[in-house]
């Protein structure tokens, strides 16, 4: 069995333990920060498996085959490297999507198709040679959860036994060289808060795919001083592109959902939630109000 390190943090280093455990033998992990104390059940799962905690200078004594990286935000220093594969799982499509939040960057500029990226980790931060890379694309009425549900399955079903050819030279990199990208930065719950309507649909149901629950914090907008969860929203077939006010109450309809003006065209609000209560919108919201 090749002898690799794990580095990372939290439940991605978990599951990729569990991934790799019975094709890999595992000598320890790597942490980025320790954080004991604010996340205790994550050292609790260290000392049930016994994994040792190394650090990355300790690592290139024990004549390892590789060290797989995920979840792990710090710069890592490899002027001195001497562990022949050092791969880090990248949650975006390389060569394009750099950096945090690459998947949600990607989604906010209006694209479908998201992923990860196996790559090897160089001096150019996520511009190493690429491996592999897994893709989903989001449907209609789908949220990142659906895509991550995929990406999951495949770090678990199909990694391990890329992993092993890499190590085995049977796959070999692919240059980052002459790419075009762009590096993509970390992401906030506020940025999730829609403090107006002067945004077009699509970027609206974008952002929404971003931050619905249960893997965000959910699309919110601000009413009256208060913050409200925006639980359901869709799309309006066949309404026209259209100038008017962005926030405008258009309509409201029987099944207790409202239409807003939005940029370009018009979205209807189905559900909120405020406090734990559902609330439909049309019960709140008035024809011809300004949101």
């Amino acid at each position: 069995m090749k002898k690799v390190i794990l580095a990372g943090f939290g439940q991605p280093l978990i599951d990729l333990f569990k991934s790799l455990k019975d094709q890999f033998l595992i000598l320890g992990v790597i942490l980025d920060y320790e954080r004991k104390e604010k996340y205790s059940c994550f050292h609790d799962f260290l000392a049930s498996e016994s994994i040792e905690i190394y650090s990355f200078e300790k690592a290139q004594t024990l004549n390892l085959d590789a060290v797989v990286i995920i979840n792990y935000n710090k710069i890592i220093d490899v002027r001195s490297n001497k562990i022949p594969f050092m791969l880090n799982i990248h949650m975006g499509l390389l060569p394009v999507y750099r950096g945090n939040s690459a998947n949600s960057w990607s989604i906010l500029n209006g694209e479908r198709r998201v992923g990860y990226t196996l790559h090897e980790v160089s001096e150019i931060l996520d511009g190493g040679d690429i491996y592999y890379s897994f893709s989903y694309e989001i449907k209609e009425n789908e949220t990142y959860l659906h895509a991550k549900n995929s990406i999951n399955l495949d770090l678990k079903e199909r990694l391990p036994a890329v992993i092993q050819m890499v190590i085995d030279g049977k796959i070999k990199g692919v240059t980052q060289n002459n790419e075009s990208f762009v590096y993509a930065s970390k992401l906030f719950p506020e940025d999730g808060v829609l403090t107006n309507w002067d945004y077009t649909t699509d970027e609206i149901i974008n952002r929404n795919m971003i931050f619905a629950k249960p893997l965000g914090t959910g699309l919110k907008m601000k009413y009256k001083d208060s913050l409200i969860e925006i639980s359901k929203i869709s799309t309006i077939p066949k309404y026209k592109i259209s100038k008017g006010f962005a926030g405008a109450v258009v309509l409201k309809n029987s099944n207790g959902s409202v239409w807003i003006k939005t940029k370009d065209t018009a979205i209807s609000i189905d559900e909120l939630h405020m406090d734990g209560h559902l609330i439909l919108p049309a019960s709140i919201f008035k024809i011809g109000e300004r949101l």
